[in-house]
């Protein structure tokens, strides 16, 4: 009896260590992740249909200052563009700026008597850095395409742009696309300016004298108080402001914040021409300025004696914030290829030729494996140890473009969210996702291609029996903020202008077509 039991028991054993081991193959299967450094075997398959299409409109709005507890969604728009690009192969973008004008709490002040309006300007700061040269600071600007002159007009608005939804009783942020049409919301001009050209000469703020004028110091150079680095600066209209704030000094239009917001709706930012001069701003350091002076009685230090009372000049410069809620809105007009490209698109066989664009251009719809082979690859059980997509630039029509991206997203298209693969440990900021990729590479050969780690993504797929959805693909700036946060998909490539055009599917040299690579094992 005794032997039968160490017996049962031996056998009891030997199979929960088999289990053991099988168990521990397949989990360290599962999380392998990184291109493999042993002998597996490669499948490579070009069965892979994709197509391109137009975005007809972006997320394109901010919403900095917020708190994040009451919305439930980030800022769409961390970087905010004027201006025009002119692309070759896609045709002409224009960027257009709507904002709201900040409370400045200094408005509940008496604005004084006798008030002179010297100076009315909006600034808004470039991205730049700085180089030493020769031992002298030099400033460089950065996300600038282009240097060719163009017009610039500011419009009142008289829009009002809310920051909740008032058709959701204000308890959800409300959403602005960049196809929304601001042209009826444009009041007079209160500023422009002509044959405009970026420079990156810093912006000076000069000490003054009571009157306003600057102080010199013995050289006859203005006495610099302080320096903010490059700025656009363009002239606003004294007059307007005069009317539109220093005449209503201590009304409730100006003195209560809701009541000024209502009153004071923001400024509209137009750029206008065919030449190319695209800015890309940290427009939320955007600030209206205007220097003036009052009078204020001086009683001299003897407040009973009114004799010797004098008025004296005083210089102010009062100060309004843009941009905690603010909106770019594109128009993009169409070359006759693009719109060609773009209107025969194969949504079936897929194209010859992928067009990508950004700030609401053209975007690439994927579909991996056709149906037959997508049986037959789950019916090998194959342990997916690495998979990477590779898809090709065609250059010699992309060189013709203004810009090309740097990177490529690719995500689930059918649900617009990420791939898990994004987010995967071994993805992070730190890396630059380097596992996930989608940037930019050349070959040996001279070869430009983009290439994608989807491992998660393909084991989902073929070993786990998860749907095969389509995969969108567009340009981007940055892959680190989530594309979709509860209800909202967050676009991409909505402040981005560049492109890139890629070889698809029906293209003549099989070389050049997309191709999925599969590093696998087989089971014993």
């Amino acid at each position: 009896m005794l032997n039968k039991k160490s017996g049962l028991i031996l056998l009891v054993l030997t199979l929960i260590l088999t289990a053991s081991c099988k168990k521990e193959f397949t989990e360290i299967g599962v999380n392998l992740i990184g291109k493999p450094h042993f002998e597996g075997k490669i499948y490579e398959t070009n069965q892979i249909k994709i197509y391109d299409q137009a975005i007809p409109k972006v997320l394109s709005m901010a919403t900095n200052g917020i708190p994040q507890s009451h919305i439930p969604e980030m800022s769409n728009l961390p970087i905010t563009s004027l201006g025009i690009y002119n692309d070759d192969k896609f045709g002409k973008l224009n960027a257009n700026i709507i904002s709201t004008i900040e409370y400045n709490p200094n408005l509940r002040n008496d604005l004084g008597e006798n008030i002179k309006l010297l100076d009315a300007k909006l600034i808004i700061p470039y991205y730049s850095h700085i180089k030493i040269e020769n031992s002298q600071k030099k400033y460089l600007l950065d996300s600038i395409f282009g240097d060719n002159p163009i017009n610039i007009k500011i419009y009142e608005s008289t829009y009002f742009l809310p920051t909740y939804d008032p058709n959701n009783n204000l308890e959800e942020l409300k959403y602005f696309y960049s196809n929304f049409d601001f042209t009826n919301y444009k009041a007079g001009i209160i500023g422009d300016t002509i044959n405009f050209v970026t420079n990156n000469t810093p912006y000076y703020i000069y000490k003054r004298n009571d009157d306003g004028s600057v102080i010199l110091d013995d050289n006859g150079n203005p006495e610099i108080k302080d320096s903010l680095g490059p700025h656009l600066t363009i002239k606003l209209d004294t007059t307007f402001f005069r009317h539109k704030i220093f005449d209503h000094s201590s009304e409730t239009i100006l003195t209560n914040k809701f009541e000024f917001k209502d009153y004071f709706r923001g400024i509209i930012i137009e750029a206008e021409g065919n030449n190319t001069q695209y800015i890309q701003f940290p427009f939320e350091k955007a600030k209206i300025l205007i220097d003036y002076t009052n009078e204020t009685l001086d009683d001299n230090g003897t407040p009973s004696d009114t004799t010797d009372d004098t008025t004296k000049i005083i210089f102010h410069e009062l100060t309004f914030n843009l941009g905690k809620t603010r909106i770019n809105y594109y128009q993009n007009t169409l070359t006759s290829y693009a719109q060609n490209a773009l209107n025969n698109s194969d949504l079936i066989n897929g194209d010859n030729e992928i067009i990508l664009k950004g700030d609401a251009g053209a975007e690439g719809v994927i579909k991996l494996f056709s149906e037959q082979e997508l049986r037959d690859l789950r019916l090998k059980n194959w342990l997916i140890n690495y998979a990477e997509l590779y898809l090709y630039v065609d250059q010699t029509q992309t060189d013709q473009m203004l810009g090309q991206s740097e990177r490529l997203i690719l995500y689930n298209y059918d649900d617009k969210k990420s791939l898990p693969d994004l987010y995967a440990p071994e993805n992070n900021q730190s890396n630059n996702y380097a596992i996930f990729d989608g940037t930019l590479h050349t070959d040996e050969n001279g070869q430009s291609y983009y290439k994608f780690g989807i491992t998660r993504h393909i084991r989902n797929v073929i070993n786990r029996d998860s749907t095969n959805v389509r995969l969108g693909l567009r340009v981007c700036n940055g892959i680190n903020l989530p594309l979709k946060t509860n209800t909202v998909f967050r676009d991409p490539d909505a402040y981005t202008p560049k492109g890139v055009i890629l070889y698809g599917n029906q293209a003549v040299q099989p070389t050049q077509k997309p191709v999925l690579k599969l590093y696998y094992t087989k089971p014993e």
